[in-house]
């Protein structure tokens, strides 16, 4: 009896000096280690998107299945053809090797206006900022945006065929890459693309909702059979 009255004692003891460092505490909860970081670090761009759902987005490529074509069937597109950039990436370049490789025919102006259309009655637009790439080409992201939007215009005038590529994957996601890519999908009849850069389904979802075929490649590399089929080779 008297050891259980002992083991109250204490007890109550314990409670009570739990109770007094709650109080003196304020009663706050730890700050949760999950709150996300303020700002990215300097000279990163943010991407302007949030990580994708895990198994949100399906993929359809693969290094077995390299080329997948959604919404339609990939065919020939009509000549002439113009190849230029909008965001002045090192992708275009990429592009344009992978062209000379299967002997296409096409003129190659990356920083095409207007009146540099020549005739065209098809446009590569490779999509993607650079700074470094406009560093170069001596614009600025505004100026960049500018030109974009009255080369597009005047593809819309002239009823010439808009193609969007999309080879640099996720490297060539984010704000500013991402403004450059909504401009040209606006007007694009079809989108060729390296299926990381979809890895939130961004880009297939607005094929489907406008009905336009998009090819997805597992690799940059693996570009070369729809380039092929695209330039009727």
């Amino acid at each position: 009896m008297k050891n259980s009255k002992i083991f109250t004692v204490v007890l109550l003891l314990l409670l009570a000096v739990s109770m007094l460092v709650t109080a003196c505490s304020g009663g706050q909860a730890p700050a949760s280690s999950s709150e996300p970081a303020s700002s990215a670090p300097a000279g990163i761009e943010p991407s302007g998107t949030e990580p994708a759902e895990a198994g949100k987005v399906e993929r359809h490529t693969s290094d077995d299945n390299k080329v997948v074509t959604l919404n339609g069937e990939l065919k020939a597109m009509e000549t002439p053809v113009l190849l230029t950039s909008v965001g002045q990436s090192a992708d275009v370049s990429m592009l344009d090797a992978l062209l000379k490789k299967i002997g296409a025919e096409y003129t190659f102006n990356t920083t095409a206006k207007a009146d540099d259309m020549g005739g065209a009655k098809t446009i590569i637009i490779a999509t993607g900022a650079s700074s470094k790439g406009l560093g170069a080409a001596g614009i600025s992201a505004d100026e960049e945006k500018a030109r974009g939007k009255e080369l597009l215009q005047a593809c819309k005038d002239n009823e010439v065929t808009v193609i969007m590529a999309h080879l640099g994957g996720t490297s060539r996601r984010g704000k500013l890459s991402d403004e450059f890519s909504d401009m040209v999908l606006e007007y694009a009849s079809g989108i060729i693309m390296v299926e990381d850069g979809n890895d939130d389904g961004k880009f297939s979802d607005f094929a489907k909702e406008k009905n336009i075929p998009i090819t997805l490649v597992n690799k940059i590399a693996d570009c070369i059979d729809p380039l092929k089929t695209m330039f009727g080779k």
